[in-house]
């Protein structure tokens, strides 16, 4: 790539980020607004209308938390539409038809509903049988969720999304079963997803746990990158299942989980007087546990970031140890960069807040110190 072609590749990929930037701190404006709106004035409404409906406790909670959910998405349909869509096809990123956008959209809604209801229903039995002590109780259970979701979601949730079918590529597989052997993951736990229905950009992912752990490559990998490419992108896959990072990840959501749900009930103990709502059981005060869930989210964001960089760089350094082909590493980073759009020098706010792994020039610089050792 010649260095005007590069020069302009880095300004789009700088614009396209910051868009996506400001439409995510966009988005949570309008949610904190809408959650702020609920909590001081449309909460008690919204739930006075529902109790014209039933007075039973658990429908009442459906009910409420069902049109929460609605009234919310309506408001960032366009917000969502336009950043999940348009702009991808702006940047030309997208293969997706406005029909796949809706049916996936639709999908999932379909699956989140019925499953932040059983949460929700659960969130306040805890609350009106144990006030002072409900929220170690829903740790407990955000545990178990958290462990059987990250253990179905890649045989239930993803296939509803992408088709994925065992690689076929017989020299890639031969390539990647050497790096596998001794890790405890053979070429059948390893997939081919087809990304390239819905995005022009390359990705790949370790997910699940146990009998469900595999490694997800996308086909707009798969179909563009070299074997030696292809190599040091599942050895780093591999650096996840060798150094446990999905337990790791699960035990620092534990903690963060304790954190956050403290942190809900020392602001539920006080806002139930201070907005009028009936007791700490209130499904008129959800607004509250809403937003204060969301500003411990935002606060332990920065640390979790850093944590999952760190995940990120060892397993960067595992992938070109594994393999002992920085080059192939570096190759990889350029092209990643180039076809995803990624901001390779970003500033380092950003960097903090939005930023699960290191920027693509710090992986790169880590990679060529290899080369030179």
């Amino acid at each position: 790539m010649s260095e005007n072609s590069k020069k302009q590749s880095t300004e789009l990929s700088k614009r396209y980020s910051l868009q996506k930037h400001i439409l995510t701190l966009l988005g949570l404006a309008i949610a904190m607004f809408y959650l702020l709106f609920m909590g001081f004035f449309g909460s008690n409404i919204l739930k006075h209308l529902i109790s014209f409906v039933t007075v039973n406790e658990y429908l009442l909670i459906a009910l409420y938390i069902s049109l929460f959910i609605i009234i919310i998405d309506v408001i960032t349909i366009p917000l969502s539409f336009y950043r999940g869509f348009v702009l991808e096809h702006i940047y030309e990123l997208s293969n997706q038809k406005i029909s796949g956008w809706i049916k996936d959209e639709l999908k999932k809604f379909l699956i989140s509903l019925p499953l932040v209801i059983v949460m929700v229903e659960i969130l306040y039995i805890f609350l009106r049988n144990f006030p002072g002590s409900w929220w170690i109780f829903v740790t407990v259970i955000w545990i178990f969720f958290s462990v059987i979701m990250a253990k179905l979601a890649p045989v239930l949730i993803f296939p509803l999304f992408y088709k994925s079918v065992p690689l076929e590529n017989k020299e890639v597989k031969e390539g990647l079963e050497s790096l596998a052997e001794g890790t405890g993951i053979n070429i059948q736990g390893v997939y081919k997803i087809n990304l390239s229905k819905n995005t022009k950009k390359a990705n790949a992912a370790l997910a699940g746990i146990g009998s469900t752990r595999r490694v997800l490559l996308g086909d707009t990998l798969l179909d563009s990158y070299t074997p030696a490419e292809i190599k040091s992108v599942f050895a780093h896959e591999l650096g996840h299942h060798v150094y446990q990072h999905i337990w790791k990840m699960l035990a620092i959501g534990t903690v963060s989980g304790f954190f956050g749900f403290a942190f809900c009930h020392l602001v539920l103990t006080k806002v139930i007087v201070v907005l009028g709502y009936q007791n700490i059981h209130d499904i008129a005060a959800f607004p509250a546990v809403c937003m204060a869930l969301a500003v411990s989210g935002f606060i332990l964001l920065p640390i979790q970031n850093a944590i999952s960089r760190r995940f990120e760089r060892a397993c960067d350094k595992y992938a070109i140890e594994k393999t002992n082909d920085p080059d192939a590493f570096i190759s990889t980073m350029e092209k990643l960069a180039e076809q995803n759009l990624a901001d390779r020098t970003p500033n380092r706010v950003v960097e903090l807040l939005f930023y699960s792994h290191p920027p693509i020039s710090k992986r790169i610089e880590m990679a060529k110190e290899h080369v030179q050792l």
